[in-house]
C-alpha cells in the first residue's frame, strides 16, 4: 500500500504520525525504520513516533512532504500460538469482579475469551507485554482505579477491547483474568520475546 500521511513535528528531533490501524502503525514504523537517518521509531495503535538526528532536518522534511511506499509486514507464522490460562482464584484475582461487571458466569466468560482467534495489536508498555485484540465487543472492562505496584510474569488482564499479556513481572493496572505458564521472555534466546505485532494466538483454559 501506499501512504500519504502527513506527520506533526513534536519536537526538533521527532515526528509522529496518526494512523487509522494497528496494522497500518506496524507497516509504517517497517518502513521509517529502513530510513537511514532514523534513529528509533516507536508504533503504537494508532501513532507512529520517529526520532531524527536534528542535522537531518532538511533531509525529512523533504522526505515527509511526499507518498510514503509502505509495504505490509510478511507474517511467516504459519499457526496461531495456544496460549493456555489458568482463570480465577490466585491466579486471576479480579475474575469475579469482571464476571459480575459483564453478568456473567466464570464458565460463561471463559467461553467467550477462549472463543477464535485473536491477534497481537502491539507490544508495549513494559517490555514486551502485548495488547491483543479480538475480545467479543460486549466486553468492555476498564483498568483498575488503583493499579497493582507488581504483576507477576505470565498474568493475563483485559482492559478496554484488549487483552494484555505481561512477560515480565512490574507494576499494571488491567484487572487480572488468569495466569499463563507459556513462556513469554527467554533471556537466553536471541529473540527473547515471544510475542510479536501481527501474530495471532488462542486462548485454552487448563
Amino acid at each position: 500500500m501506499r501512504a500519504s500521511i502527513i506527520p506533526k513535528r513534536t519536537a526538533d528531533d521527532q515526528f509522529e504520525f496518526a494512523v487509522e490501524t494497528p496494522a497500518m502503525a506496524q507497516a509504517l514504523a517497517q518502513t521509517l525504520r529502513n530510513i537511514e537517518w532514523a534513529e528509533d521509531v516507536v508504533a503504537g495503535l494508532d501513532r507512529v513516533c520517529v526520532r531524527f538526528h536534528p542535522r537531518h532536518a532538511d533531509e525529512i522534511e523533504s522526505l515527509f512532504g511526499k507518498t510514503l511506499d509502505v509495504s505490509p509486514i510478511q507474517n511467516k507464522q504459519t499457526a496461531p500460538i495456544e496460549i493456555a490460562i489458568r482463570y480465577g482464584g490466585a491466579d486471576g484475582p479480579d475474575l469475579e469482579q469482571v464476571c459480575d461487571a459483564l453478568s456473567l458466569t466464570k464458565d460463561a466468560f471463559i467461553a467467550l475469551h477462549t472463543r477464535g482467534e485473536h491477534t497481537v495489536e502491539m507490544i508495549g508498555f513494559t517490555p514486551g507485554f502485548s495488547y491483543i485484540s479480538g475480545l467479543p465487543a460486549d466486553i468492555k472492562i476498564p483498568r483498575l482505579s488503583q493499579p497493582r505496584s507488581r504483576v507477576a510474569a505470565g498474568s493475563v488482564g483485559i482492559s478496554a477491547d484488549f487483552t494484555g499479556l505481561y512477560a515480565l513481572a512490574g507494576p499494571g493496572g488491567w484487572p487480572l483474568i488468569g495466569r499463563t505458564e507459556t513462556l513469554l521472555f527467554d533471556q537466553t534466546g536471541e529473540d527473547p520475546f515471544r510475542l510479536k505485532p501481527g501474530q495471532r494466538v488462542t486462548f485454552r483454559a487448563v
